[in-house]
Protein backbone atom coordinates (compact mmCIF):
# COMPACT_ATOMS: atom_id res chain seq x y z
CA UNK A 1 0.00 0.00 0.00
CA UNK A 2 1.80 3.34 -1.08
CA UNK A 3 0.34 5.78 2.19
CA UNK A 4 -0.06 4.15 5.38
CA UNK A 5 -0.80 6.30 8.56
CA UNK A 6 2.32 5.33 10.64
CA UNK A 7 -0.15 4.87 13.54
CA UNK A 8 -1.43 2.09 12.27
CA UNK A 9 0.37 -1.57 11.62
CA UNK A 10 0.58 -1.87 7.70
CA UNK A 11 0.54 -5.77 8.17
CA UNK A 12 -2.93 -5.00 9.81
CA UNK A 13 -4.13 -2.77 7.45
CA UNK A 14 -3.41 -4.85 4.41
CA UNK A 15 -5.13 -7.88 6.03
CA UNK A 16 -8.21 -5.91 7.02
CA UNK A 17 -8.16 -4.84 3.07
CA UNK A 18 -7.74 -8.11 2.00
CA UNK A 19 -10.75 -9.35 4.17
CA UNK A 20 -12.92 -6.87 2.89
CA UNK A 21 -12.44 -7.58 -0.77
CA UNK A 22 -12.61 -11.40 -0.06
CA UNK A 23 -15.84 -10.79 1.83
CA UNK A 24 -17.56 -8.60 -1.03
CA UNK A 25 -16.45 -10.68 -4.24
CA UNK A 26 -18.33 -13.39 -2.12
CA UNK A 27 -20.96 -11.94 -0.98
CA UNK A 28 -21.51 -9.03 -2.99
CA UNK A 29 -22.92 -7.14 0.47
CA UNK A 30 -20.23 -4.32 2.24
CA UNK A 31 -18.47 -5.50 4.93
CA UNK A 32 -18.68 -4.06 8.41
CA UNK A 33 -16.41 -3.80 11.18
CA UNK A 34 -18.45 -6.05 13.49
CA UNK A 35 -18.52 -8.76 10.28
CA UNK A 36 -14.48 -8.83 10.17
CA UNK A 37 -14.29 -9.53 13.75
CA UNK A 38 -16.45 -12.55 13.90
CA UNK A 39 -15.91 -13.88 10.76
CA UNK A 40 -11.41 -13.59 10.41
CA UNK A 41 -10.80 -13.84 13.88
CA UNK A 42 -8.05 -11.27 13.94
CA UNK A 43 -8.48 -10.86 17.54
CA UNK A 44 -8.85 -6.90 17.12
CA UNK A 45 -11.85 -4.94 18.37
CA UNK A 46 -14.55 -3.84 16.40
CA UNK A 47 -13.52 -0.53 17.24
CA UNK A 48 -10.25 -0.88 15.86
CA UNK A 49 -10.70 -2.35 12.70
CA UNK A 50 -13.18 -0.02 12.09
CA UNK A 51 -10.70 2.74 12.47
CA UNK A 52 -8.50 0.53 9.56
CA UNK A 53 -11.73 1.03 7.48
CA UNK A 54 -12.07 4.73 7.58
CA UNK A 55 -8.16 5.09 7.18
CA UNK A 56 -8.49 2.45 4.11
CA UNK A 57 -11.87 4.67 2.85
CA UNK A 58 -9.68 7.67 3.11
CA UNK A 59 -6.56 6.28 1.21
CA UNK A 60 -9.11 5.13 -1.77
CA UNK A 61 -9.16 1.48 -1.34
CA UNK A 62 -12.72 0.84 -0.18
CA UNK A 63 -15.85 3.13 -0.79
CA UNK A 64 -18.46 3.82 1.57
CA UNK A 65 -22.15 4.08 -0.40
CA UNK A 66 -24.79 4.95 2.50
CA UNK A 67 -23.82 6.35 5.75
CA UNK A 68 -25.77 2.52 7.59
CA UNK A 69 -24.03 0.81 4.88
CA UNK A 70 -20.59 -1.37 5.36
CA UNK A 71 -18.01 -1.19 2.74
CA UNK A 72 -17.21 -1.83 -0.50
CA UNK A 73 -13.57 -2.10 -2.45
CA UNK A 74 -13.10 0.45 -5.31
CA UNK A 75 -11.00 -0.12 -8.24
CA UNK A 76 -7.69 0.49 -6.02
CA UNK A 77 -9.21 -2.08 -3.70
CA UNK A 78 -9.75 -4.72 -6.15
CA UNK A 79 -6.56 -3.90 -7.42
CA UNK A 80 -4.19 -4.71 -4.28
CA UNK A 81 -6.16 -7.45 -4.34
CA UNK A 82 -5.18 -8.81 -7.30
CA UNK A 83 -1.49 -7.99 -6.86
CA UNK A 84 -1.37 -9.53 -3.80
CA UNK A 85 -2.05 -13.15 -5.20
CA UNK A 86 1.46 -14.56 -4.05
CA UNK A 87 0.68 -16.92 -6.88
CA UNK A 88 -1.43 -18.08 -9.88
CA UNK A 89 -3.76 -20.72 -8.21
CA UNK A 90 -4.08 -23.70 -10.42
CA UNK A 91 -7.35 -25.83 -11.73
CA UNK A 92 -7.89 -29.24 -9.99
CA UNK A 93 -6.65 -32.05 -12.25
CA UNK A 94 -9.57 -33.02 -12.62
CA UNK A 95 -11.05 -29.62 -13.64
CA UNK A 96 -8.40 -29.37 -16.66
CA UNK A 97 -8.74 -32.32 -17.68
CA UNK A 98 -12.27 -31.66 -18.34
CA UNK A 99 -11.93 -28.84 -20.20
CA UNK A 100 -9.04 -31.03 -22.17
CA UNK A 101 -11.44 -33.46 -22.83
CA UNK A 102 -14.06 -31.17 -24.72
CA UNK A 103 -11.21 -29.77 -26.64
CA UNK A 104 -10.40 -32.52 -28.20
CA UNK A 105 -13.75 -33.70 -28.68
CA UNK A 106 -15.37 -30.88 -30.37
CA UNK A 107 -12.82 -28.91 -32.03
CA UNK A 108 -11.45 -29.63 -35.40
CA UNK A 109 -11.50 -26.48 -37.24
CA UNK A 110 -10.15 -23.14 -36.64
CA UNK A 111 -14.05 -21.42 -36.50
CA UNK A 112 -14.82 -24.24 -34.39
CA UNK A 113 -11.95 -23.52 -31.98
CA UNK A 114 -13.04 -19.99 -31.54
CA UNK A 115 -16.61 -20.66 -30.77
CA UNK A 116 -15.85 -23.43 -28.56
CA UNK A 117 -13.27 -21.34 -26.60
CA UNK A 118 -15.83 -19.05 -25.46
CA UNK A 119 -18.31 -21.17 -24.77
CA UNK A 120 -15.55 -23.19 -22.31
CA UNK A 121 -14.88 -19.86 -20.26
CA UNK A 122 -17.98 -18.75 -19.64
CA UNK A 123 -19.25 -22.41 -18.49
CA UNK A 124 -16.06 -22.63 -16.28
CA UNK A 125 -15.86 -18.91 -15.31
CA UNK A 126 -20.28 -18.68 -14.91
CA UNK A 127 -19.54 -15.14 -16.49
CA UNK A 128 -18.73 -14.06 -20.79
CA UNK A 129 -15.90 -15.74 -22.20
CA UNK A 130 -15.01 -13.77 -24.95
CA UNK A 131 -12.18 -14.75 -28.47
CA UNK A 132 -11.04 -12.58 -30.42
CA UNK A 133 -9.75 -14.64 -33.61
CA UNK A 134 -6.64 -14.41 -35.53
CA UNK A 135 -6.33 -11.44 -37.94
CA UNK A 136 -5.26 -12.76 -41.25
CA UNK A 137 -2.59 -10.07 -41.23
CA UNK A 138 -1.34 -11.01 -38.24
CA UNK A 139 -0.67 -14.69 -39.74
CA UNK A 140 1.55 -16.19 -41.30
CA UNK A 141 1.26 -17.99 -44.89
CA UNK A 142 1.18 -21.55 -45.21
CA UNK A 143 0.12 -22.57 -48.42
CA UNK A 144 -2.28 -21.61 -51.48
CA UNK A 145 -4.25 -24.15 -53.62
CA UNK A 146 -5.25 -22.86 -57.26
CA UNK A 147 -8.31 -24.72 -58.10
CA UNK A 148 -9.45 -24.45 -61.99
CA UNK A 149 -13.08 -23.83 -62.37
CA UNK A 150 -12.75 -23.48 -66.13
CA UNK A 151 -9.51 -22.10 -68.63
CA UNK A 152 -9.74 -18.64 -66.73
CA UNK A 153 -11.59 -18.79 -63.25
CA UNK A 154 -9.64 -20.61 -60.44
CA UNK A 155 -11.14 -21.16 -56.99
CA UNK A 156 -7.91 -19.72 -54.44
CA UNK A 157 -7.92 -21.83 -51.19
CA UNK A 158 -5.44 -19.30 -48.91
CA UNK A 159 -4.39 -21.18 -45.66
CA UNK A 160 -2.54 -19.45 -42.84
CA UNK A 161 -0.27 -21.02 -40.18
CA UNK A 162 -3.18 -19.74 -37.37
CA UNK A 163 -5.66 -22.59 -39.31
CA UNK A 164 -7.74 -19.41 -40.71
CA UNK A 165 -8.65 -20.27 -44.30
CA UNK A 166 -9.70 -17.58 -47.36
CA UNK A 167 -11.08 -18.42 -50.54
CA UNK A 168 -12.26 -16.40 -53.57
CA UNK A 169 -12.51 -17.10 -57.37
CA UNK A 170 -10.10 -15.12 -59.75
CA UNK A 171 -10.42 -15.11 -63.10
CA UNK A 172 -7.91 -14.16 -65.09
CA UNK A 173 -7.73 -12.44 -68.81
CA UNK A 174 -5.98 -14.92 -70.65
CA UNK A 175 -6.18 -19.22 -69.94
CA UNK A 176 -3.52 -20.44 -68.27
CA UNK A 177 -3.28 -24.60 -69.06
CA UNK A 178 -3.51 -26.85 -65.94
CA UNK A 179 0.16 -28.22 -66.25
CA UNK A 180 1.41 -24.70 -65.76
CA UNK A 181 -0.95 -23.96 -63.63
CA UNK A 182 0.57 -26.66 -61.34
CA UNK A 183 3.98 -24.65 -61.63
CA UNK A 184 2.69 -21.61 -60.78
CA UNK A 185 0.93 -22.93 -57.41
CA UNK A 186 4.86 -24.63 -56.72
CA UNK A 187 6.47 -21.60 -57.39
CA UNK A 188 3.90 -19.31 -55.63
CA UNK A 189 4.17 -21.64 -52.45
CA UNK A 190 8.06 -21.64 -52.33
CA UNK A 191 8.31 -17.90 -52.59
CA UNK A 192 6.11 -16.77 -50.33
CA UNK A 193 6.90 -19.37 -47.24
CA UNK A 194 8.03 -17.45 -44.07
CA UNK A 195 5.91 -14.01 -44.92
CA UNK A 196 2.89 -12.91 -43.00
CA UNK A 197 0.31 -12.46 -45.29
CA UNK A 198 0.37 -8.60 -44.72
CA UNK A 199 4.02 -9.03 -46.47
CA UNK A 200 2.98 -11.34 -49.03
CA UNK A 201 0.02 -8.43 -49.74
CA UNK A 202 3.22 -6.23 -50.25
CA UNK A 203 5.55 -8.16 -51.85
CA UNK A 204 3.88 -10.81 -53.93
CA UNK A 205 4.79 -8.89 -57.72
CA UNK A 206 8.26 -8.45 -56.39
CA UNK A 207 9.08 -12.07 -55.52
CA UNK A 208 6.78 -13.64 -58.32
CA UNK A 209 8.76 -11.11 -60.80
CA UNK A 210 12.10 -11.95 -59.56
CA UNK A 211 11.83 -15.46 -59.27
CA UNK A 212 9.68 -16.06 -62.71
CA UNK A 213 10.29 -13.92 -65.29
CA UNK A 214 9.75 -16.60 -68.11
CA UNK A 215 6.08 -16.72 -67.01
CA UNK A 216 4.14 -13.49 -67.97
CA UNK A 217 0.71 -15.67 -66.54
CA UNK A 218 2.55 -15.87 -62.86
CA UNK A 219 2.71 -11.95 -63.06
CA UNK A 220 -1.08 -11.47 -63.86
CA UNK A 221 -1.55 -14.37 -61.53
CA UNK A 222 0.18 -12.64 -58.77
CA UNK A 223 -1.40 -9.24 -59.41
CA UNK A 224 -5.21 -10.63 -59.19
CA UNK A 225 -4.02 -12.63 -55.91
CA UNK A 226 -2.90 -9.43 -54.45
CA UNK A 227 -5.83 -7.69 -55.14
CA UNK A 228 -8.89 -10.05 -54.80
CA UNK A 229 -7.33 -12.69 -51.76
CA UNK A 230 -4.67 -11.06 -50.01
CA UNK A 231 -6.74 -7.66 -49.74
CA UNK A 232 -6.63 -7.63 -45.73
CA UNK A 233 -7.90 -4.27 -45.73
CA UNK A 234 -11.41 -4.42 -44.92
CA UNK A 235 -11.11 -7.85 -43.20
CA UNK A 236 -13.18 -7.67 -40.25
CA UNK A 237 -11.70 -9.52 -37.19
CA UNK A 238 -13.73 -12.24 -35.95
CA UNK A 239 -14.79 -11.77 -32.28
CA UNK A 240 -16.89 -14.09 -30.38
CA UNK A 241 -18.85 -13.47 -26.44
CA UNK A 242 -20.78 -16.22 -25.02
CA UNK A 243 -22.72 -16.19 -21.95
CA UNK A 244 -23.46 -12.41 -21.46
CA UNK A 245 -26.88 -13.15 -19.77
CA UNK A 246 -24.40 -14.71 -16.82
CA UNK A 247 -23.33 -10.88 -15.85
CA UNK A 248 -26.80 -9.13 -17.06
CA UNK A 249 -28.23 -11.12 -13.78
CA UNK A 250 -25.94 -10.29 -11.32
CA UNK A 251 -26.77 -8.18 -8.38
CA UNK A 252 -23.95 -6.23 -9.57
CA UNK A 253 -25.84 -4.76 -12.81
CA UNK A 254 -29.42 -3.69 -11.19
CA UNK A 255 -28.58 -0.52 -11.41
CA UNK A 256 -30.57 0.92 -14.78
CA UNK A 257 -27.64 2.88 -16.55
CA UNK A 258 -24.87 0.35 -15.81
CA UNK A 259 -27.31 -2.30 -17.39
CA UNK A 260 -27.96 0.01 -20.53
CA UNK A 261 -24.25 0.88 -21.04
CA UNK A 262 -22.95 -3.19 -20.32
CA UNK A 263 -25.74 -4.18 -22.85
CA UNK A 264 -25.21 -1.40 -25.50
CA UNK A 265 -21.12 -3.06 -24.99
CA UNK A 266 -22.20 -7.03 -25.78
CA UNK A 267 -24.76 -6.10 -28.72
CA UNK A 268 -21.83 -3.87 -30.67
CA UNK A 269 -19.00 -6.23 -30.55
CA UNK A 270 -16.84 -3.52 -32.23
CA UNK A 271 -17.21 -1.61 -29.16
CA UNK A 272 -15.45 -4.72 -27.16
CA UNK A 273 -13.08 -5.46 -29.57
CA UNK A 274 -11.73 -1.80 -29.83
CA UNK A 275 -11.57 -1.45 -25.67
CA UNK A 276 -8.98 -4.58 -25.70
CA UNK A 277 -6.64 -3.62 -28.40
CA UNK A 278 -5.26 -3.01 -25.14
CA UNK A 279 -4.40 -5.53 -24.01
CA UNK A 280 -2.40 -6.86 -27.39
CA UNK A 281 0.94 -5.60 -25.37
CA UNK A 282 0.19 -8.03 -22.21
CA UNK A 283 2.13 -10.82 -21.72
CA UNK A 284 0.50 -14.26 -19.34
CA UNK A 285 -2.49 -13.19 -18.37
CA UNK A 286 -3.57 -9.35 -17.82
CA UNK A 287 -6.54 -8.36 -14.90
CA UNK A 288 -8.05 -4.78 -16.02
CA UNK A 289 -10.51 -3.49 -13.10
CA UNK A 290 -12.92 -1.13 -13.62
CA UNK A 291 -11.67 2.12 -14.75
CA UNK A 292 -8.13 0.46 -16.13
CA UNK A 293 -10.36 -0.41 -18.84
CA UNK A 294 -10.23 2.41 -21.44
CA UNK A 295 -13.21 1.81 -22.71
CA UNK A 296 -16.37 4.08 -20.50
CA UNK A 297 -18.65 0.38 -21.14
CA UNK A 298 -16.01 -1.42 -19.31
CA UNK A 299 -15.92 0.79 -16.34
CA UNK A 300 -18.14 -1.81 -14.13
CA UNK A 301 -16.31 -5.09 -15.05
CA UNK A 302 -13.32 -6.46 -14.59
CA UNK A 303 -11.47 -8.05 -17.53
CA UNK A 304 -9.54 -11.35 -17.26
CA UNK A 305 -6.91 -11.85 -20.67
CA UNK A 306 -4.28 -13.36 -22.75
CA UNK A 307 -2.68 -13.67 -25.91
CA UNK A 308 -2.83 -16.91 -27.48
CA UNK A 309 0.49 -17.63 -29.79
CA UNK A 310 1.35 -19.40 -33.29
CA UNK A 311 4.40 -19.45 -34.09
CA UNK A 312 5.78 -17.56 -31.25
CA UNK A 313 3.92 -14.55 -32.04
CA UNK A 314 0.80 -13.47 -30.52
CA UNK A 315 -2.12 -13.69 -33.16
CA UNK A 316 -5.34 -13.47 -30.84
CA UNK A 317 -6.89 -12.50 -27.08
CA UNK A 318 -9.31 -14.39 -25.57
CA UNK A 319 -10.43 -13.85 -22.09
CA UNK A 320 -13.59 -13.73 -19.57
CA UNK A 321 -15.84 -10.16 -18.43
CA UNK A 322 -17.07 -10.21 -15.09
CA UNK A 323 -17.91 -8.16 -12.27
CA UNK A 324 -15.11 -6.42 -10.22
CA UNK A 325 -16.16 -8.63 -7.43
CA UNK A 326 -15.04 -11.99 -9.30
CA UNK A 327 -12.70 -14.59 -7.59
CA UNK A 328 -9.86 -13.66 -9.53
CA UNK A 329 -7.55 -16.73 -8.21
CA UNK A 330 -9.75 -18.57 -10.12
CA UNK A 331 -10.44 -16.87 -13.05
CA UNK A 332 -6.97 -16.25 -13.83
CA UNK A 333 -6.05 -19.64 -13.08
CA UNK A 334 -9.69 -20.38 -15.84
CA UNK A 335 -7.99 -18.13 -18.46
CA UNK A 336 -4.06 -19.26 -18.13
CA UNK A 337 -5.08 -23.08 -18.78
CA UNK A 338 -7.55 -22.37 -21.43
CA UNK A 339 -5.07 -19.97 -23.57
CA UNK A 340 -2.17 -22.78 -22.96
CA UNK A 341 -4.51 -25.55 -24.56
CA UNK A 342 -5.38 -23.40 -27.30
CA UNK A 343 -1.30 -22.38 -27.73
CA UNK A 344 -1.05 -26.44 -27.87
CA UNK A 345 -4.01 -27.17 -30.29
CA UNK A 346 -2.45 -24.48 -32.42
CA UNK A 347 1.17 -25.81 -32.81
CA UNK A 348 -0.15 -29.12 -34.31
CA UNK A 349 -2.34 -27.41 -36.30
CA UNK A 350 0.49 -24.62 -37.82
CA UNK A 351 3.54 -24.95 -36.24
CA UNK A 352 6.23 -22.47 -36.14
CA UNK A 353 7.03 -20.04 -39.35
Amino acid sequence: MRTLNPQISQERKRKILLAAVHHYIRTARPVASSLIEERFGFGWSSATIRNVLMELEAEGYLNHPHPSAGRIPTDKGYRFFVDSLAEMQRLAVEEEARIRQEYERRLKEIEELMVGTSRMLSAVSHYAGFVMAPRLDRSFFQHLELIPLDRQRFFVILVAQSGLVKHRIVETKEPIPAERLARITRLLNESLRGLTLQQVRDEILDRIEAAAQEYQEVTALARDLSRETFDLRNEEEGFYVDGAENILSLPDFQDTDRLRALLRLIEEKQILAEALQQHWQAHGVRVNIGSENHAPELEEVSVVSSTYLVGGRDVGILGIIGPKRMEYPRMIAVVDTVTRIVNEILKQWGGAP
